[in-house]
């Protein structure tokens, strides 16, 4: 069971923006940009700060620019049609 302290009333503004009362983000500690996910339970909607985590490290994107870089001039050129065709045949094999 959530316990509520206190209500606050807001409302539903223009491009189904709300507003997080003052109060609630100082004591959770929301930053400007903080991303949520929200849920839908019973007759709730359900708000929940999360943090996402980068798929690859600054480090890692710098090797693969520096691959594709490496890369870039190197790529071969198909006609559409059979040659094409031909060259996926080829590397499928």
């Amino acid at each position: 069971m959530v316990e509520v302290s206190h209500v606050t009333i807001t409302k539903l503004k223009q491009k189904n923006q709300v507003t997080i009362p003052q109060e609630i983000v100082k004591r959770l500690r929301l930053k400007e940009e903080e991303l949520f996910a929200v849920a839908v339970e019973g007759n709730y909607i359900k708000l929940t700060p999360v943090k996402i985590e980068p798929r690859y490290t600054p480090q890692e994107l710098k090797g693969l620019d520096r691959s594709v870089e490496k890369q870039k001039g190197k790529a071969k050129l198909f006609g559409a049609g059979k040659d094409f065709s031909g060259y996926i045949n080829k590397i499928s094999k």
